[in-house]
């Protein structure tokens, strides 16, 4: 099965509605200029450019024994709420890709993982206010007392017959998981550092 790693929604419309009133460095008024290919807002003043980059992400599939997968559903007042996405969330400054899963997995399930490799990375361009960078990774529980939190209100394990009548928030999910349950996926190892790292 074909692991896309490409996926999006936005439109022409996308880059436009994330434009910016003024300069961040010293508060003048923009202009538009061509840079590299791209229209990018330049200030008048200081000189500084606006580089409008992707927000880069991280995502996981935590497995059982039993092979099943973890899922949560969205709370209903956030984006793309009610429907179900695997644990992730955007990468901090100050973290590691590595780090932003082991957080994101805590806060959104209450577990401890461990990382056993990088599986996909994907370009998710969701809609027009949202593009990230996801490291997709997969891992394992070393802990197991589910507590749904952050933004997810709900938690399940779920096997590949379960798995097909699911309504998920992100069309980069569901294809990473097809392949799960297919067997289509190979890993790249995580460096064995990280454990040290985040002691």
């Amino acid at each position: 099965m074909n692991r896309y790693q490409v996926f999006t929604n936005s439109t022409e419309k996308a880059t436009k509605s994330r434009e910016i009133k003024y300069c961040s460095h010293c508060g003048s008024g923009l202009t538009f200029t061509s840079i590299g290919g791209f229209t990018r807002q330049r200030c008048e003043n200081c000189g500084f450019v606006y580089f409008l980059n992707p927000n880069p992400g991280v995502t996981i599939i935590i497995r059982n024994d039993n092979n099943e997968v973890l899922i949560g559903k969205r709370i209903k007042t956030t984006e793309y709420g009610d429907r179900w996405c695997l644990p992730g969330g955007y990468i901090e400054y100050e973290e590691s890709f590595i780090d932003a899963t082991i957080r994101e997995v805590q806060e959104e399930t209450g577990l401890s993982v461990e990382l056993e490799g990088i599986i996909n990375i994907v370009s998710n361009m969701l809609d027009d206010s949202h593009h990230t960078l996801v490291v997709v990774l997969l891992g394992k529980p070393i802990t197991n007392q589910l507590v749904p939190g952050d933004d997810v209100s709900e938690l399940k394990w779920i096997d590949k017959n379960g798995h097909a009548s699911i309504e998920y928030a992100f069309g980069a999910d569901k294809r990473i998981i097809d392949c799960f349950f297919e067997g289509d996926l190979e890993m790249i190892p995580i460096d064995g550092r990280y454990k040290q790292l985040s002691n």
